[in-house]
């Protein structure tokens, strides 16, 4: 138990023994003791009300993005709002829509992106990243996913985009709660090799760029099949749009010829 949560703990007894002798009391000090009584259970509110703001302090969060360990090396080029990796000739495409803030995105990465990136690093497929913003209020202070997506074009620029993408998901922060900052993505591509064009890059944001990639995947993929609303992750086989890509059948029959 931390400090914080013994101190609330000491609070609350304090509070039930002063309303216990409150009860016992008699004649006028009954009065006295009843109204200490209320002043020291609105100090335990007050007090669970700073507990509540203290684990949601963005000091939970690391001070610095652990750098996810390197995985295969494989090219990328950053082509006007898609991020293409692996094999630009390959006769396997795979696209995939995604937002740093989003955990079901998160969770596909963990079950598809080892097998993505080592065909990618063996040239047998082109992989497309296509980062976007969707879920900016879900993150303390709003913005994330807007920022996070624009860093993610810069780490493209940068030469640092794999580990730079890996690292975003590896330590993704909870949805309505604390984020991390533009001074912390900056420090994550500098660790990981980035010039100092990156942290510049970062710092002049590209919230633009970003909402115009999201509105363009949304009217894109909404066209592909009438009966599919975008949504994040969203994935597609060359061209077409994979309906549960969790159901990891879709990639075992793109890695199937190649």
């Amino acid at each position: 138990m931390s400090g914080v949560e013994q101190a609330e703990d000491k609070r609350k007894q304090q509070a039930t023994e002063v309303i216990a002798a409150a009860r016992d009391g008699g004649g006028g000090n009954r009065m006295v003791i009843a109204g200490v009584a209320i002043i020291v259970v609105l100090a335990v509110v007050i007090g669970i009300a700073i507990f509540g703001q203290h684990r949601n302090k963005p000091a939970d969060l690391p001070k610095a993005i652990p750098a996810a360990a390197a995985g295969p090396a494989y090219p990328v080029s950053l082509q006007g709002d898609a991020i293409v990796t692996g094999n630009p000739q390959a006769p396997v495409t795979v696209d995939i829509y995604e937002d740093f803030l989003c955990p079901h995105c998160a969770r596909l990465e963990q079950m598809v992106h080892p097998r993505l990136a080592q065909a990618a690093a063996d040239g047998k497929i082109k992989l497309v990243y296509h980062p976007v913003s969707i879920l900016d209020r879900k993150s303390v202070p709003e913005g994330y996913s807007t920022m996070a997506a624009g860093a993610a074009y810069c780490a493209a620029n940068a030469g640092v985009f794999p580990r730079f993408h890996d690292s975003l998901f590896a330590a993704q922060p909870a949805e309505e709660a604390p984020a991390y900052t533009v001074a912390q993505l900056q420090q994550l591509g500098t660790t990981l090799g980035a010039g100092p064009d990156f942290a510049k890059c970062v710092q002049a944001g590209a919230g633009q760029r970003v909402s115009t990639a999201t509105d363009n995947a949304d009217k894109y993929i909404s066209g592909l099949r009438a009966d599919h609303e975008f949504g994040t992750p969203s994935v597609l086989l060359n061209g077409a749009v994979v309906l549960n890509p969790f159901n990891t059948q879709w990639l075992d029959k793109a890695l199937a010829g190649v």
